[in-house]
């Protein structure tokens, strides 16, 4: 008995407990009802839209295939056609044409880019040895400039023409364009300042100046020659005396007054020769010894002109000073002070100032000639 009871009571509590559990598990597959059938809806729905894709897709594929063999058609026919035919042999027969010509060419090309290639090396390398050569040559006539330079200061004192010597060097050292000459080209450059800053004579200023001093000489005794030329006054010399005494003594004897008429003419006419002669001596005298002092002067102004020319300060000085001493003591020109202080001015001219030296840029121009040479 007691184990019966024992038996049916787990029975009678098991019962109450599924009747709780079973609201739940409703709920559970109610949800899950309404989950496949969303789904399934939209299953179908996307069933429907992919049918209806396909289809536009089809009839799309469809229309193009129409088309594709329209196109093949068409091709067809035309390839059908005589006219045609021949015209695209033509093509590919020219097509082919070209292709050939453009393979010849390509192959003279590639010769010709070949041969100058070698061209150009060769061109380079005899380049390379002619400017190896004219780059000596352009030092060497540097070099030989700048001797010049030195020959025209020292031996002709020639200051314009040494600058000149200077500056063709100079030009000829920027063609080259090494960077090894330029402290070379700095003391070419710096010797044509010395020179151009540098005290010197203007020789044909002096020159000119003794050719106006002699025209200057000329023309002092022209006026002193026509002074002394000048005709005199008129003197009773032109007067006729047998014409007054002819006039006062009409009435006297014809014979008396005729016969000392006679006398009285051949004694002034005879007075008169004289005193021309002399006039005439005189004046010839004169003008020789013009003429003289003329030639002493002007071979004075000469000698110091030619003096000019060799550079001889010491014939310079010394013809000056002797046509100065001339002059000081003669009176024969009207321009005698004037030409005195000419001659002063110019006796002040040292034709043979101490010389500046420019050897520098030529020792420094062989130093380099003598190390690098046409290499730079």
């Amino acid at each position: 008995m007691t184990e019966q009871s024992e038996d049916t009571t787990p029975t009678n509590t098991a019962e109450p407990a599924q009747a709780v559990k079973d609201p739940g598990q409703t709920n559970k597959q109610s949800t899950l009802g309404v989950a496949v059938a969303g789904l399934t809806l939209l299953l179908l729905a996307g069933l429907g839209a992919g049918g209806y894709a396909l289809q536009k897709i089809q009839t799309a594929l469809n229309a193009n295939q129409q088309a594709l063999s329209g196109l093949n058609q068409a091709v067809q026919n035309l390839q059908s056609d005589a006219p045609m035919r021949k015209f695209s042999a033509q093509v590919d027969e020219k097509f082919s044409h070209n292709q050939q010509q453009f393979e010849a060419l390509s192959q003279q090309l590639e010769a010709l880019q070949q041969s100058q290639t070698i061209t150009t090396a060769k061109a380079d390398l005899t380049h390379a040895k002619v400017m190896a050569d004219a780059y000596d040559w352009m030092l060497l006539e540097a070099s030989h400039l700048l001797r010049i330079a030195q020959h025209r200061l020292l031996l002709a004192r020639d200051f314009n023409s040494a600058s000149a010597a200077l500056h063709a060097a100079d030009k000829r050292l920027t063609e080259i364009d090494a960077s090894g000459l330029i402290p070379i080209r700095a003391s070419i450059n710096q010797q044509i300042q010395i020179l151009a800053n540098f005290p010197h004579p203007d020789y044909i200023a002096l020159q000119l100046a003794l050719d106006n001093l002699m025209h200057d000489l000329k023309s002092g005794l022209m006026v002193i020659s026509e002074q002394s030329s000048a005709p005199e006054p008129a003197s009773t010399v032109d007067e006729d005396p047998a014409v007054m005494l002819e006039d006062e003594l009409v009435t006297a004897t014809q014979e008396f007054l005729l016969s000392m008429l006679d006398y009285v003419k051949s004694v002034f006419n005879d007075s008169v020769q004289v005193t021309r002669g002399e006039e005439q001596v005189s004046v010839f005298i004169e003008q020789q010894e013009q003429q003289r002092a003329y030639d002493f002067m002007s071979l004075k102004f000469l000698a110091a002109r030619q003096a000019i020319t060799s550079r001889d300060d010491a014939i310079y000085q010394q013809e000056l000073a002797a046509a100065l001493l001339w002059l000081e003591n003669n009176d024969g020109y009207s321009n005698k002070a004037q030409l005195i202080t000419t001659i002063k001015q110019l006796m002040q001219a040292e034709l043979q100032p101490s010389l500046p030296d420019i050897s520098p840029p030529e020792a420094l121009l062989a130093d380099y000639i003598a190390t690098h040479g046409a290499s730079k």
